[in-house]
């Protein structure tokens, strides 16, 4: 598997939180006020995510076929649901994605993050969110168009009307679906009896 980084769509502009750590078990008659002062510095944006599996190698290390069907299935999951845990008591971050698309390729892996070199700016009445659904899924088109990568199958998972020019992308699906049909295609590919 190989794991992008996370980046912005958008640019994005650091933020700073003041916070204060009091001693809760200090008695009346000892110093008073902050034990500790400071500032901790935070983002918000929205991220475009990529990572990739390649399941023909991950086929020949595991040595198993429902082994490796397995692990994808408990990748996909992972990587879509999976929340920072930095921060939780500060932050509370949270947030399920917008929109998530995979698919599933017979040659090499391709990412789109190319949709994304200008920075996506929200228009009055548009926010970035569907700009962004726009852009990804026109320039994937003219990718696959151009390489002839069109995939064997693709699946999008996605959450409000922003999101949909990513249905040229795949078939709209569930989560639980997606990793389903992700999982029965790698099962029939590896020749693998699923229950």
């Amino acid at each position: 598997a190989q794991v992008a980084h996370a980046i912005s769509i958008h640019a994005v502009e650091t933020e700073y939180d003041y916070f204060t750590a009091m001693d809760d078990r200090k008695g009346r008659d000892e110093d008073a006020g902050a034990e500790m002062i400071g500032t901790v510095e935070f983002t918000s944006s929205t991220l475009y995510r990529y990572a990739t599996v390649n399941v023909d190698a991950l086929h020949e290390t595991l040595g198993n076929a429902t082994a490796t069907e397995r692990a994808v299935r408990a990748f996909l999951r992972a990587f879509v649901t999976s929340m920072p845990t930095g921060k939780q008591n500060t932050f509370a971050n949270r947030t399920l994605p917008d929109a998530v698309v995979t698919v599933v390729r017979d040659g090499q892996s391709v990412s789109w993050v190319g949709a994304f070199e200008e920075p996506v700016e929200a228009t009055v009445g548009v926010g970035r969110l569907r700009i962004a659904c726009e852009r990804m899924s026109g320039y994937a088109s003219e990718v696959n168009g151009a390489y002839g990568t069109t995939p064997l199958a693709g699946y999008v998972v996605r959450v409000g009307e922003a999101t949909a020019p990513l249905d040229a992308l795949g078939d709209t699906s569930s989560l639980d679906r997606l990793v389903d049909g992700v999982g029965e295609l790698v099962a029939g590919r590896l020749q693998v009896t699923v229950p």
